[in-house]
């Protein structure tokens, strides 16, 4: 049975999105900002999945060593450059997250051992946006993080006063408490030929939006509907978002992880590494 390996990497790069045969009010309707003729930039950050049989010799996977030796070598071409305009990759794709995670895919994979596979590139553009590709022709995963502040208090109807304190403790408080909710949303599908996205980000922010803004500032036992018979716990409140945004992406939407703190994380439907 396989056996997963990671590594993380860092490279610095800049960018721009535009279309030559598009006009500038179309590319600034699809790319926004990202169309500045000059370019902007990040420090993306990319982990690198492998995976094979443990040798029992050495006890590994691959040898990381090895790993950062060969992943390092693929990064030197990106590193320290403009993607447009000092790597022939982006001569006639834009190099939008989703397109550069199968650049990568390309350029690590031929350079693996034999007996060791790549399995999953993450690729973080900020830190509330990456995309994730498995070697899937044409397609990726991309990830949204967005934040919402609210209020709540856990209590069961159904229990009694004392009963209630007994389960919630501190969450019970008849006043209520808060949090800064961030919620990852997960979509999936095909990367478009022209814009390199697997989904507009405008158009998914503005559907994202229009369920938090509910949601947000908002005190979600008396505001929000769903939780007027059951509590408002973070696995109640991450099934309540499915639903909504699954009536807005359909099959589109993957999974959603919901951060109530630091320490307190919720994923539905399905764990999504």
């Amino acid at each position: 049975m396989d056996v997963f390996a990671t590594r993380r990497f860092n490279f610095s790069a800049s960018h721009r999105y535009w279309r030559e045969e598009w006009s500038q009010e179309q590319n600034e309707a699809v790319f926004g900002k990202c169309t500045n003729r000059y370019g902007h930039g990040h420090n993306y950050e990319l982990f690198v999945t492998v995976a094979g049989v443990v040798d029992p010799l050495t006890g590994m996977v691959m040898n990381m060593v090895e790993l950062k030796r060969l992943v390092t070598t693929v990064l030197d071409q990106f590193d320290h450059k403009h993607l447009n305009e000092d790597t022939p990759y982006f001569r006639e794709i834009i190099p939008t997250t989703e397109n550069l995670v199968q650049v990568l895919w390309g350029q690590i994979e031929q350079q693996l051992p034999k007996g060791v596979r790549l399995a999953k590139l993450r690729l973080y553009e900020n830190n509330d946006l990456y995309a994730e590709y498995f070697g899937q022709q044409q397609s990726a995963t991309f990830n949204r993080r967005y934040e919402f502040s609210a209020a709540h208090r856990l209590h069961a109807q159904q229990l009694s006063d004392e009963a209630n304190r007994d389960l919630y403790g501190k969450c019970n408080n008849p006043n209520g408490h808060g949090h800064n909710y961030q919620l990852e949303v997960t979509v999936d599908g095909l990367i478009d030929a022209q814009t390199g996205m697997v989904i507009d980000l405008v158009d998914m922010d503005r559907r994202v939006q229009s369920v938090l803004d509910d949601w947000d500032h908002r005190h979600l036992d008396y505001q929000v509907a769903e939780f007027a018979e059951q509590p408002s716990t973070a696995e109640n409140i991450v099934v309540v978002l499915w639903q909504r945004l699954e009536a807005l992406f359909g099959s589109q939407l993957k999974h959603l992880r919901l951060w109530e703190t630091a320490n307190n994380v919720f994923d539905y439907p399905l764990s999504h590494n």
